[in-house]
């Protein structure tokens, strides 16, 4: 539900609890969650069981929340057991044994690099909505509200299976140790870092510290660091001067790339944290300067979470590119695309710092492990430090009921586009949207350029997806008329179209030549019902046409495919052109109907509208 209008979002799943009997049966937990990566706690309720209908939708409301994991080749959703993707070092993972609610967050490396700002966001999400979800199912058996939670939260030691409650661990100080001798405040720490905490705790974790850094760890030590010190530990760790002083020649302007590339010098040589960290300590320098790469900061957003919670569409994409500057390889790294891809991309796009943006921003999107929503590059901008005033200027004015819809659309293609590709023949697809003024004739003259079927199916696929409603409806209605009647159920979407946009309303039904959309509405009448010869005679001696035109038109290889080419013709003639083949009709007793149809077609403002989005 839309949450300041009220009107209902598209919906693209619905998560049916009774569908789910199997049991988890992967190794995902055994190969996965294990002590070194992982942290654990458990909402721990009364009884011996926890109501079903209180888990499933716990269950459904981390579904809406992050993106379910695949595991190989598996997506990690079964009866009491959930597996998800925070982000592309962190997963989260819920399940249910016996009373209790298991919250398991495992990051790829080690668990010592766990963000706590994650973790203390993943479970202050999760007691909220149990907290509300135990408050819903208590209404519904018509029980006495009650001021006391039906559960309590205890957190486990490296084992993940020894567990201590939470009210002890508040009462403790600096220790809690549980029976296995291990400090559990460790952990504890790490699930309940507060938001103001920017300093991390004395004894922070050090298991880490044998892993070499990641990119994006880079990134943000390099952001959080001066440039002096950066210079001074790189050579402090065995880089030469003159390295540092190339770097600064290629990049004399931007220092923030100076630093990185620095960084990423020391850890193409397997530099590790501990190597970091002693060289920090060398230098007189507090080590937990590294402890920036643990942090993540805090996106204070005036964007909807309507908005935020949707994949930007091209159109943001093409708004944005042009206003993030000279923070490529930042901004693409921040995202998780790799060195490699950056270097391609800057390649790809030479100098043209829009074009490579824009590059970087669709390589990101087309991502899914995780999903790729405005939220995440929110939180990207702040992380390099370039601010999120550029998107929250972008998204202002965008409907997230629209947004929404084309992340539908798009998803859907995306997982049909293989039988799409493969599978189909468009020519007689192309005839219906052309009907129903949805492409154009300089667009079908484009699809249509390639020589083989399944560039001409992508180049259709590509429209679709750009220009959304009506253009997917009408596609989706074309593969069911024509025999793909599997694929159209598979593409079906329960949304309207989308309204008529701001920049076609009030538009002029004289800003395109009302002959043209009445011959493009009887489109596949023309192609269907006539034989071309005697029209195209006709057409050549009024001098519409050239005998090489006629030739051209004649190359068809059956009725329809010339009276296509006759089409594609006359609507790009002017309307003597239109005049004279209404005449050649008429000249014929079996076509004088059709010409009287054409003639007499409504064009109405939608239909002015939707033609214009093929002229754009």
């Amino acid at each position: 539900m839309h949450t300041k209008t009220g009107s209902r979002l598209p919906i693209e799943n619905f998560f049916v609890p009774c569908m789910l009997t199997q049991r988890n049966n992967t190794d995902y937990l055994t190969q996965e969650c294990t002590p070194e990566r992982t942290v654990s706690l458990a909402f721990v309720f009364k009884g011996t069981i926890i109501p079903p209908a209180l888990p499933n939708r716990l269950i459904c409301a981390c579904l809406s929340m992050w993106t379910l994991k695949e595991y190989q080749g598996r997506k990690l959703m079964f009866s009491g057991f959930v597996g998800l993707s925070f982000d592309k070092e962190h997963d989260i993972v819920v399940c249910v044994e016996g009373n209790k609610i298991l919250l398991y967050l495992v990051h790829k490396r080690s668990k010592g690099l766990i963000i706590p700002d994650i973790a203390s966001s993943v479970r202050d999400c999760l007691f909220v909505t149990l907290e509300r979800i135990s408050e819903f199912y208590q209404s519904t058996i018509h029980c006495k509200a009650s001021s006391k939670l039906p559960f309590l939260t205890e957190y486990s030691c490296s084992t993940l299976n020894c567990f201590t409650s939470e009210n002890k661990l508040v009462s403790e100080t600096e220790e809690c140790l549980c029976k296995h001798g291990e400090n559990i405040k460790n952990n504890w720490r790490t699930w309940n870092k507060k938001k103001e905490q920017k300093q991390c705790d004395a004894n922070c974790p050090g298991d880490a510290l044998s892993q070499i850094p990641s990119n994006t760890e880079l990134l943000r030590l390099s952001v959080n660091c001066e440039t002096r010190m950066v210079h001074d530990l790189a050579l402090h760790l065995g880089m030469e001067e003159m390295v540092w002083s190339d770097m600064v020649e290629n990049y004399p302007t931007n220092t923030q790339m100076v630093k990185f590339l620095t960084l990423m010098h020391l850890k193409e040589n397997e530099i590790t944290f501990t190597e970091l960290d002693n060289g920090l300590r060398e230098m007189e320098i507090t080590a937990h300067t590294l402890c920036v790469v643990r942090q993540r900061k805090q996106v204070k957003s005036s964007i909807s979470d309507d908005i935020l919670d949707c994949i930007p569409s091209d159109e943001i994409v093409d708004r944005l590119a042009p206003l993030i500057g000279k923070i490529v390889f930042q901004l693409g790294i921040e995202l998780g695309l790799s060195v490699e891809e950056i270097e391609s991309i800057k390649e790809k796009c030479d100098r043209d710092l829009t074009a490579q943006n824009k590059e970087v921003l669709f390589t990101w999107r087309k991502d899914r492990t995780v999903k790729p929503t405005i939220r995440v590059l929110e939180q990207a901008f702040v992380n390099i430090g370039k601010g999120a005033r550029c998107l929250k200027e972008v998204v202002k004015d965008v409907d997230p009921n629209t947004l929404k819809a084309v992340e539908i659309v798009t998803d859907k293609i995306r997982e049909n586009e293989n039988s799409i590709i493969q599978d189909i023949q468009i020519s007689q697809i192309l005839d219906h949207m052309m009907t129903h003024l949805v492409i154009s004739a300089d667009d079908r003259r484009y699809i249509e350029h390639y020589p083989r079927q399944d560039d001409q199916n992508k180049a259709l696929l590509d429209i679709v997806i750009k220009r959304r409603e009506p253009v997917y409806s009408v596609f989706v209605d074309g593969l069911r008329i024509y025999g793909y009647e599997d694929i159209a159920n598979d593409l079906k979407c329960d949304f309207s179209p989308s309204p008529v946009s701001a920049e076609t309303k009030g538009l002029s039904v004289w800003n395109f030549p009302l002959y043209k959309v009445r011959l493009q509405k009887n489109y596949l009448k023309v192609i269907t019902d006539i034989l071309h010869e005697n029209i195209v005679d006709h057409l050549i001696t009024r001098e519409v046409l050239s005998v090489d035109d006629g030739k051209t038109i004649d190359s068809g290889k059956n009725p329809q495919e010339k009276n296509r080419n006759l089409m594609d013709m006359l609507l790009r003639k002017n309307e003597q052109g239109f005049n004279e083949f209404l005449k050649a009709l008429k000249k014929d007793s079996i076509y004088a109907d059709l010409a009287d149809q054409i003639e007499k077609t409504e064009v109405t403002s939608t239909d002015m509208a939707t033609l214009h989005k093929c002229l754009k």
